[in-house]
Formats: C-alpha cells, structure tokens, sequence
C-alpha cells in the first residue's frame, strides 16, 4: 500500500468511496460532478497552479494495482472563497446576590475563528482495507507532506470530526437546534454544505448566543461527541499533539480538533535521510517499528510504510520493493516513526 496524490483517472473510485460512507461527511458528497471539481482543484494545486487560498490537496491510498482504497485531504487556508463557521463553548455568568443565585451556563457562539487555518479533512478507507496499518498510513501521510512543504500551509491545522448520528442518519443535535431554523431534515443541511453552500448558514442561523439548557439532554451529549466510525481518527489526532479547544460543528456538534502545526510529533519527529537499498548482505533485523517513509516530491508525492531498515548515521537502507513503492532510487526520503511509542527505536543516529 502507498498514498499518493489524486488523479483525473480517480473519478470512479472516489465516487464508489463517497457513496459508501452515508450522511455526516460532508466533504465528500456522492456527486461525480462536484467531484470531479474537488479532483480538478487537487491536481491544479500540486501542480502549483492555485494561490494557497484555494489550494486542496488530496490523497489516495492504493494497492500494487493502483486500486484506490482510501482517500484524505489538506485544504492550505480555509475560508477565503466561502464562509466557515463554528460553535464555540463558552460560559455566560449570571449571578443576583440579593436572592443569593449564581448561574453558570455552557453557551453556544458562532465564531469564523477558524478562517485562514489549514484543514485535515476527507478522510475515508474502504472497510476491505481496514487493519494492517493502512488508517494510520492514510492519514500520518499528510503530516509528512506538511512537513516538507511547510510554506504551502498556516501555522494552525485543525480537523472537524463527523459528529454522532443515530442508525437513521439523525443528528438529536441538528434536530434540537438546526432544524427550528432551516427547516428541512440533516441529510439535506449535509448535502447543500458539502457542495460549498456554507453562505446558508449565515443567512438563516441564529446570531446571538445559544444557551445550552435550553437544548435537550440528547442535543447537549453531543457536544464534542463524534460518531463511532470517526473514533479511531480522533484518537490518532489526539496521538499526533491536536486538541479538542471547545469548538464544536455546527449541524452536528462535533468536535473541532486543532493545534499549531509546529507543535505537531510527527512534524517534530520527521527526519531527512539519504536512502539506499537493504540487501541481503547486509542485517535483517525482524519485528521492527513500522517506519513511515515519503520521498520529497510535491506533484509526484509518494508515502508508504516499511517493517524492515537499518540506518547508518545519515543513511537508511530500505527493501528494493519499499524503494519503488517511493519512485526512489538513491535520494533523499523522510522518515518518522509511525507511531509515537516507537520513537526512540525508530531514531537514526545523529552524525557528530
């Protein structure tokens, strides 16, 4: 398995990928036409064709038969061509000495604090291919790139998560307060929002201050709450140094998780490496830590994962196969441990 950027030839696949997924993730809609854009907009972006306001960067995770079995995204600034709002938690006092009554309630506001950060976003693996590292692969890929080509991005990153929805596809979130404004059912908000009609949001959402207890026990569990597929990419997230700041989506009440991208392990953990080939002359050492690895092109980006290497200094020896998987030969690749509980295995020699 590899990540690589999106292709033209990639329609079909992500429309499969997209129609699979179900109400709640909006960025990728099953429209081909809307996708065909989102594709168009990826490649004219590695190609450096788009000013950073508009650049979308998106990934695919494929097999040695270039089958597409996952995809990802970076947007580099978000919130120039069209608004972006959140919820943010905050807390509205209230206190009458004379009667001895102090009140402190949880209190929506609708924030743009978030415009102009780089957003992780679509992300979505084929159930065939779950297991066997691919999730980490598809979604620690990105911080690679980020890594190399840091001025293409903010110095804050953030990530807003599916939040929960029952079997139904109902949010208990939306319905409590969404719906009294706009309304029509979740699957429809979903579906306009993610074919860029954020500017309904400003047009029909309550400006002022939402109390909390004015919602419903349901309404407020989902503050922050994100639904059970998205658990494993929250923790990753958690893994990688972002952070639940309470902002939540507004439809769903999901949490939106940030963090200033320097502050980020894999950011920190990356190594630049000269890369030769691992023979059989030289020690086989079984078991290893998986070793995330991408080469330094921007248009002809490639990641992928290896379980057998041997640094020398400056140098790492990788498998002949793990080699091509990167389109390398002898040059330089990044490196970084896969996982955070591996670093001091992972870490090559410093030279002196």
């Amino acid at each position: 398995m590899f990540v690589r950027p999106i292709q033209e030839s990639d329609l079909d696949s992500l429309f499969h990928l997209a129609s699979s997924v179900g109400v709640g993730m909006n960025s990728l809609p099953a429209d081909k036409d809307f996708l065909a854009k989102k594709i168009d907009r990826a490649v004219k972006s590695f190609h450096q064709n788009l000013p950073k306001e508009q650049a979308s960067y998106l990934f695919v995770l494929a097999n040695s038969d270039n089958q597409v079995l996952g995809v990802c995204g970076i947007e580099a600034s978000i919130g120039w061509d069209e608004p972006w709002y959140t919820y943010r938690i905050s807390q509205m006092v209230h206190a009458c000495q004379d009667i001895n009554i102090y009140s402190n309630t949880p209190t929506l506001f609708l924030t743009n604090d978030q415009i102009g950060y780089s957003e992780l976003c679509s992300l979505l693996l084929h159930p065939d291919a779950r297991g066997k590292k691919n999730g980490p692969l598809l979604s620690r890929a990105r911080f690679l790139f980020i890594h190399q080509f840091r001025q293409l991005f903010a110095k804050k990153i953030f990530a807003e998560m599916r939040g929960y929805n029952d079997q139904q596809g109902q949010s208990p979130f939306w319905d409590n307060l969404g719906k009294k404004f706009f309304n029509m059912e979740f699957e429809r908000i979903d579906f306009l929002t993610g074919r860029g009609q954020r500017s309904i949001i400003a047009e029909l959402m309550p400006k002022y201050p939402v109390y909390s207890h004015l919602l419903s026990d349901a309404a407020r569990e989902c503050f922050g709450k994100v639904h059970p597929n998205t658990q494993p990419a929250l923790e990753m997230l958690k893994q990688e140094g972002l952070r639940f700041e309470n902002y939540i989506a507004i439809f769903d009440g999901g949490p939106v998780m940030e963090a200033y991208i320097d502050d980020l392990r894999l950011i920190n953990q990356s190594h630049s490496l000269t890369a030769k080939e691992l023979t059989d002359q030289h020690q086989m050492i079984e078991d290893q830590a998986p070793l995330l690895l991408s080469n330094n092109s921007l248009e002809n980006f490639r990641s992928t994962l290896s379980f057998h290497y041997q640094f020398e200094d400056q140098t790492i020896r990788l498998p002949k196969e793990v080699l091509l998987e990167l389109n390398l030969q002898e040059s330089d690749v990044t490196v970084a441990p896969l996982y955070a509980k591996d670093a001091l295995i992972t870490e090559p020699k410093a030279t002196s």
